[in-house]
């Protein structure tokens, strides 16, 4: 009990400094903004010097304040929460303080992988950590799609949202600096909060909850960035010309050079698009060929097979298949490579794409469609979504458009759709260690792949996370070699 009111104490007297400050800072915040011209030269006037320099110093302060509060919230959650649960509140504070010390550890620089004396006994976290202490490594390093890594997560993350707040986590990313302090502190306050909610609904207990959301998580979200930080790094430590297959009309062109069965392309030039009813040079619009140096891909619009249309409501979108492959051929030449995961992404009524849709399960082995899930609350980005309910996960075994049964079905020839996706690793990007592919099973062109995405999505299909992360831990081990 003395601990626990040694927390709140902390809590109260970390908030009071906060709100004490607060006054003061403002007043400094209220500075006259200078606009200068693009074409003028800045001016010499050290009073706007001055301005400048204290409304950058206001940010930065603004920026610690709010992290201040993060951490203000999390000892005034640790103390109230610890005058019942002592028990609990050390298990909590256990797993939080060895969090911090693994980050730390990396961050100080010259640490290894191989010698962090950080969760020896749980691979997940070992792996898991690692990865997010890889964030600050990478942040002004080159990437293999997007100058650097902090400009990809940016692009990337753009249009996602933590549920429930509506804030684009691209604006997270702004600095290398201040995602480690998100890191440090955000992430144990979000993960107090997850465990909060879920314990309170009886899904789970606190302490349970709240170390599998800090250290081992396995949502579609965390898998994903997982995926995304181990190719950044790997295409960093390897610089391996497979990254090359990620640019979509590099994948396509070399992809049918070498006997790969890629989406068809034209080969025209140039070509014009016009509105039915538009006058006077209006609603003309001109595209120029990749094939002739332009930046269009141009194709006819595939259609569905009758088994993908026999799921879906009419007026759907082509509906892929997304299988993700595993390769660990860049230190181990000889060995196979291997499917993770397969989804069926059932397009929904009026979509222009099948980005919008169900996510059935699909077993690899048999091709039985397994239950379909969707992520589309990570995707409400805007104030109209800031403090709104995040809806439970639902769970569909027909299409809700058109409540057509789809769990129970069988994709056909499904060993050759994975033997597909397999070849097209080995002769495309055979080092590449994950490759998430989109394949198409046409009417007319049969099956083919549209593309191939190097930091690849579960789109929370069914994985073997054991062996996952077995694998992740292999590559970071032998990148950290190189």
């Amino acid at each position: 009990m003395n601990f626990s009111r040694f927390l709140l104490f902390c809590a109260v007297l970390s908030g009071l400094t906060v709100t004490d400050q607060m006054p003061d800072l403002v007043g400094e915040a209220n500075l006259t903004i200078v606009v200068v011209d693009s074409n003028e030269a800045a001016p010499n006037d050290p009073d706007t010097v001055v301005v400048a320099a204290k409304f950058i110093e206001w940010l930065v302060i603004k920026s610690l304040l709010l992290l201040g509060t993060i951490a203000t919230a999390m000892l005034g959650v640790l103390a109230l929460f610890s005058l019942r649960y002592s028990q609990e509140v050390s298990q909590v504070l256990s797993t939080t303080l060895e969090f911090w010390g693994a980050l730390l550890y990396y961050w100080k620089g010259n640490s290894t992988y191989a010698d962090c004396p950080y969760f020896e006994n749980d691979l997940h976290a070992r792996v898991h950590v690692r990865s997010l202490a890889l964030v600050s490594e990478l942040w002004s390093k080159p990437h293999y799609r997007n100058g650097t890594f902090a400009e990809d997560m940016r692009k990337n993350l753009r249009n996602v949202a933590l549920p429930g707040t509506g804030i684009p986590l691209s604006l997270l990313c702004w600095s290398s600096l201040f995602f480690k302090l998100e890191l440090f502190f955000g992430l144990p306050f979000v993960s107090l909060v997850v465990a909060r909610s879920k314990s309170k609904a009886g899904n789970s207990t606190f302490v349970a909850t709240y170390k599998e959301v800090l250290l081992t998580p396995t949502d579609w979200f965390s898998l994903w960035r997982l995926n995304c930080r181990l190719a950044s790094y790997h295409a960093l430590r390897t610089e391996d010309a497979g990254f090359r297959s990620e640019d979509k009309w590099t994948f396509l062109t070399e992809g049918s050079a070498k006997g790969i069965p890629v989406s068809p392309f034209l080969k025209t030039p140039k070509i014009v698009v016009k509105d039915r009813n538009e006058e006077g040079g209006l609603g003309i619009h001109f595209y120029k060929n990749a094939m002739h140096g332009g930046d269009w891909i141009i194709q006819v619009a595939l259609e569905n097979n009758d088994f993908v249309s026999s799921l879906l409501p009419k007026e759907a979108p082509l509906s892929t298949i997304r299988i993700v492959t595993a390769s660990e051929k860049s230190f181990n030449p000889d060995s196979p490579i291997k499917p993770l995961s397969c989804v069926f992404r059932a397009g929904r009524a009026g979509a222009a794409t099948d980005h919008d849709a169900i996510l059935f399960d699909v077993n690899l082995s048999t091709g039985e469609i397994g239950r379909g899930t969707v992520n589309k609350k990570w995707y409400r980005v805007g104030l109209s979504h800031v403090g709104k309910s995040v809806p439970e996960d639902e769970v569909f075994t027909a299409h809700p458009d058109s409540g057509v049964a789809v769990s129970g079905r069988k994709i056909p020839n499904i060993e050759k759709i994975v033997s597909l996706c397999l070849d097209a690793h080995s002769l495309s990007c055979p080092n590449v260690p994950l490759c998430g592919w989109d394949v198409a099973m046409t009417q007319l062109h049969g099956n083919v792949l549209l593309e191939v995405n190097l930091s690849c999505n579960f789109f929370q299909g069914t994985v073997d996370i054991p062996s996952y992360i077995r694998f992740v831990d292999t590559q970071f081990k032998n990148l950290e070699k190189l």
